[in-house]
């Protein structure tokens, strides 16, 4: 029984529990609390340029003219974090992720029937999933601040093991290879990002387009550039280097690094842990409630598509799209799996 009193009780009860078993409550509690709609972004955009690195991964994100990542940019967040969230909360075990993971799974099956071959790689899935495990460790130790006790470790590869069992590639072929333990994790992870890749270009492309997106989101029009270059500072350099993104100045990296790690520990020291999940506060919404979410999300949306094409257009891979004007019609998920639109 988890006890929530006290100012700060999540590593106090993290401490209780022992990882090789009860893994699936820790991560719980590592990854759930501690949460907003700009951090679930901010990690969003750190996380998923890493993923889009080769010359087939990105194709199949970009497609013809930027795919979601351009013209449904913010339902795009939300609809990611909802199932990070989801896995999260509930662990691999429940019947919750099992259908979420499913749902993706069908997702992919049916854009590799449009890109056949892009979904077929064991390795993108296994570095998306090691990635994830670490992910937090890394980016708190960039930031100066302490990473994962061994505890953490321990439950972190053990829920990400087991989410791995839950997916597969293209043609339903199982994954395999997924680390024995955490040093492995991080090896993999290490070992792939070092691989030298032919240069992506729709790589590039969906990696600016979440850079901007994520700073049209949060950042007046004057601020767009510090908002853009939060990310890009934050970023691994072996991401930005194959998709030929230009690094901040080392004197700005250092200053954005050195304000948001001092930003996250000032709030650990000096605010309560929270008593309720924020996706429980997400879940538990009236109608209306949710109505105005999805509103709010789509206004951002048809804010920010003219705003990139603007800025961007011209470095569209095949052309500028001129939406509404002769157009190739964009490939579109079948009805029903569709979600947050």
């Amino acid at each position: 029984m988890i006890n929530t009193q006290g100012y700060h009780w999540i590593n106090r009860e993290i401490q209780k529990l022992d990882p090789e078993t009860e893994y699936e409550t820790i991560w719980r509690l590592m990854a759930s609390y501690h949460l907003s709609d700009f951090m679930n972004n901010l990690v969003y955009t750190l996380t998923f340029p890493n993923f889009i690195v080769t010359t087939w991964g990105s194709e199949a994100v970009w497609r013809e003219d930027g795919g979601k990542v351009v013209h449904k940019a913010t339902m795009r967040v939300e609809e990611t974090e909802n199932n990070n969230m989801i896995w999260w909360f509930y662990g691999p075990s429940d019947a919750r992720t099992k259908k979420s993971v499913d749902d993706i799974n069908r997702r992919h099956e049916f854009w590799a029937s449009k890109y056949p071959g892009h979904f077929r790689y064991n390795d993108d899935y296994i570095y998306t999933l090691a990635f994830s495990a670490v992910l937090m460790h890394r980016l708190r130790r960039r930031l100066g601040l302490s990473g994962f006790s061994h505890h953490e470790k321990v439950a972190a590869h053990h829920f990400w093991r087991d989410m791995s069992r839950l997916f597969h590639a293209e043609r339903g072929v199982p994954l395999h290879g997924f680390p024995e333990d955490w040093d492995g994790c991080v090896k993999f992870c290490e070992d792939f990002e070092r691989k030298v890749k032919p240069f992506p270009e729709k790589g590039r492309m969906i990696a600016l387009a979440i850079y901007n997106h994520f700073a049209y989101r949060y950042f007046p029009p004057l601020l767009r550039t510090v908002g853009v270059s939060i990310p890009i500072a934050l970023s691994l350099e072996t991401t930005l280097d194959t998709l030929q993104i230009a690094p901040v100045s080392a004197i700005w990296k250092s200053l954005i690094t050195f304000v948001v790690g001092w930003m996250l520990w000032l709030a650990e020291v000096l605010l309560p842990d929270p008593k309720v999940p924020y996706f429980s506060t997400l879940e538990n919404q009236d109608v209306t409630g949710r109505r105005a979410r999805r509103d709010m999300l789509n206004t951002v949306d048809k804010g920010f598509v003219p705003t990139f094409v603007h800025h961007y257009g011209n470095a569209f891979p095949g052309g500028c799209p001129v939406m509404g004007s002769g157009m190739t019609e964009r490939a579109e998920l079948p009805k029903g799996m569709e979600k947050f639109t």
